[in-house]
């Protein structure tokens, strides 16, 4: 297994005592440090009690003493005046009142592996669903790929739905066929390059228990099935049977197959509604139907799909309905109104409509973000996380019927005492037409007529109200960045819903191409998303804001291709850090041939394919970089290392980062989950950006640092200095 590989210009770093706390982390006790960036909590869960209006949510929390995270079950009283801990673990997951009933239930491992519990108010716990086979999960040896953000963990049961009269529990269980060493062949050769290890082979088990009656056997699917393992099968509950998703044998299948469970018979056939289209939960209406948003002559519309094939038409939208990062519908029983969670694409940050049976709608909105909403099985009082950019969660009570937003409980934690930022959202409109979203970050001591270095921070679609969100942030300190004096521009990539060419781009990446030649799809996504930063620079230079001469880019995961891109095709940014990516690489094609076909037209060897490769693959454009280009790793992704060594190869000043899991048998993951990975990874960004952006060099106890960035400082590049853009 390739673990610990060495180059001659990477670091490995190692593990630092994470009690130790720098000078900046105790100096300001109102200010931002990495410290207080740490102790920012992650709220995963929000459930609340329809019996006495009690509220239970879930925290994930770093764990500085432990270096590792934790979960913590607090339980608010209902005048919101008591905010206690009453179950913490290694894992908690789908926390839920359970129907009927004063109890919550959740996912959690309280040292038999990751089991389905009954939680009481005063704490008591007891199981509800206990598989005595667990199954390893994480980036670890033995393991099959589970979770972005933590430790390796054995997993019994991985799923669970009750019906809303709580009845029925639908659950899954994982497990590991006999790990038994077997010569591989093709496509499995293909996924463990992936894994850089053969992985075991894994299934999911799914059950329908009814009261104390012995539970039924469901489907029985292989962990390849994205819908059975990591979507809980979609459930959708009639009165005498289950509607649930299943994946088809194409991993590659953007399809979902639906089945029927009747309670009677005990057997499964196909679902009289046919197949969805695609990976989320049923949105359901006032009248029972599901709720979709569909073009029609060129304007979005929001409608009600019947069972008899009838439609509602409810009126333009321009709102996504119950995004991944803040799912969420609910429907009272008599069909009078539903509400659903919703992304309001224009702003971007989240809210709740209201659809009413009669087809009026309302937003139920604040000026930032309601998340994680929770409501009572009446739809008409409910609990959600109120949030934006500088504002720290608080939980709020929400009425449906008059939209009132009241304050239940602060979640502010070792940040209340920060005086907050400044965050103005902006709106940036870029050369091809196209708007994009985002906000600035204002430094500390701003004075008007001063201009800033600048940090552009990307994510593609993270950058909206919500606090100190990982998936945006990464291991950027953007609050440091702006205690120390730089300008931070979150920027989102410009937003598909606008338009129906872009929406019509991403629908051709999603299925493998055939609509669209790639250098059209190239054009519309990452250089579309390139000009939107062209008009942040550019706008905000020409405010005085920004030294456009100071400009650096950071971006994780899909900004990792924004960044790489970025600094290939434009003389835009002086430093760069890209954090776990690799997409768009040639390395990449093995486990992304579906994509790559649309990008890309083909695998890397078709020489029918090879302009477009040279077109956009940032290591084929390695020579046009201008800027000093950091990345950091989780993983030595094969992609990753050929951009690092194309770069170097050009004379480029470049450094790539591994930061390693717990032991040598294990990964850091994408989203780091190791606090002390963090706090360096952080740390080394700062100065990154520092040194390149204000000519500041790394502190004394990093001198090794000092003398090999001053060295790619004095070194002369072996490529032409030019950069080039795109047509």
């Amino acid at each position: 297994m390739m673990r610990h590989i060495i180059f001659a210009t990477a670091i490995v770093v190692a593990a630092m005592p994470p009690s130790l706390a720098r000078a900046e982390d105790v100096e300001q006790p109102s200010r931002w440090t990495i410290e207080r960036i740490l102790s920012i909590p992650e709220i995963k869960d929000v459930a609340v009690s329809p019996a006495d209006e009690s509220v239970a949510y879930v925290a994930r929390r770093s764990n500085l003493t432990l270096d590792r995270p934790d979960y913590e079950l607090h339980l608010v009283s209902a005048d919101g005046r008591t905010d206690r801990i009453f179950a913490r673990s290694t894992w908690l997951d789908r926390l839920r009142s359970i129907p009927n009933s004063p109890d919550w239930s959740v996912l959690a491992d309280f040292g038999h592996g990751v089991q389905l519990y009954q939680v009481s108010n005063n704490g008591t716990h007891r199981p509800l669903v206990v598989s005595s086979v667990t199954a390893l999960v994480g980036s670890a040896d033995g393991a099959s790929y589970g979770f972005t953000n933590t430790v390796p963990l054995r997993f019994g049961v991985v799923s669970y739905d009750w019906s809303p009269d709580g009845r029925h529990l639908l659950y899954a269980t994982l497990e590991t066929k006999r790990a038994a060493r077997k010569v591989s062949t093709n496509e499995l050769v293909t996924a463990a390059s992936a894994l850089r290890r053969w992985a075991p082979e894994q299934i999911v088990r799914y059950f329908l228990r009814t009261g104390s009656n012995p539970a039924l056997p469901v489907v029985t699917r292989s962990s390849d099935d994205k819908i059975a393992r990591y979507l809980g099968a979609l459930p959708d509950w009639g009165v005498d049977y289950l509607d649930y998703g299943i994946q088809g044998d194409d991993r590659n299948d953007p399809q979902v197959q639906r089945l029927r469970f009747d309670f009677r018979s005990g057997r499964s056939s196909p679902a009289p509604i046919g197949s969805a289209a695609n990976y989320r939960e049923t949105v359901v209406g006032p009248h029972g139907g599901t709720l979709g948003v569909a073009r029609v002559d060129g304007v979005r519309r929001l409608s009600e799909h019947l069972p008899d094939g009838q439609s509602i038409d409810y009126g333009p939208t321009t709102a996504s309905l119950s995004d991944l990062r803040s799912p969420g519908n609910w429907r009272s029983p008599d069909g009078a109104f539903a509400i659903v969670a919703v992304r309001l694409n224009e702003q971007p940050r989240y809210a709740l409509l209201r659809i009413d049976r009669g087809g009026a709608t309302k937003l139920i909105q604040v000026p930032e973000s309601l998340t994680h909403c929770a409501f009572t099985p009446s739809a008409t009082d409910g609990v959600c996380v109120r949030e934006g950019v500088v504002m720290p969660p608080q939980l709020v009570r929400v009425s449906s019927s008059t939209g009132a937003i009241s304050p239940l409980h602060a979640l502010s934690g070792p940040f209340a005492s920060v005086e907050p930022l400044r965050a103005e959202a902006r709106t940036w409109t870029n050369d091809l037409g196209y708007k994009a979203t985002g906000f600035i970050l204002y430094p500390r001591h701003y004075q008007p007529g001063s201009r800033y270095p600048a940090i552009l921070v990307t994510h593609g679609s993270d950058a909206d109200q919500r606090f100190g969100s990982e998936d945006l942030q990464w291991s950027y300190p953007v609050q440091l960045f702006a205690e120390k004096g730089y300008v931070v521009l979150l920027v989102n990539a410009p937003y598909p819903t606008q338009s129906p060419v872009l929406e019509e781009a991403i629908a051709d990446w999603n299925a493998c191409g055939d609509r669209l030649p790639p250098r059209e799809l190239q054009r519309r996504i990452w250089l579309n998303t390139l000009e939107a930063f062209k008009s942040v620079v550019q706008q905000t230079s020409r405010e005085g804001l920004v030294d456009a001469a100071r400009v650096g880019i950071a971006g994780y995961s899909a900004g990792s291709q924004a960044a790489n891109v970025a600094v290939t095709q434009a003389d835009l940014f002086k430093a760069a850090s890209s954090g776990d990516g690799g997409f768009l690489e040639p390395a990449s094609y093995r486990y992304t041939s579906c994509s790559y076909r649309a990008v890309y037209g083909g695998p890397p060897g078709d020489p029918a394919a090879a302009a477009n490769y040279a077109a956009l693959t940032p290591s084929y454009r390695a020579r046009f970089a201008n800027a000093a280009i950091l990345q950091q790793v989780a993983e030595p992704r094969p992609g990753a290392i050929d951009f690092f060594q194309a770069l170097r190869a050009a004379g480029k000043p470049a450094e790539i980062t591994l930061y390693p899991g717990e032991t040598p048998a294990s990964d850091e993951t994408h989203l780091f989950h190791v606090p002390s990975n963090r706090r360096l990874a952080m740390e080394e960004n700062l100065e990154w950006f520092d040194f390149w952006l204000r000519d500041m060099p790394p502190p004394g106890h990093q001198s090794e640092r000092r003398k090999r960035w001053e060295g790619m400082r004095q070194k002369p590049t072996a490529g032409p200095l030019s950069s080039t853009s795109h047509p």
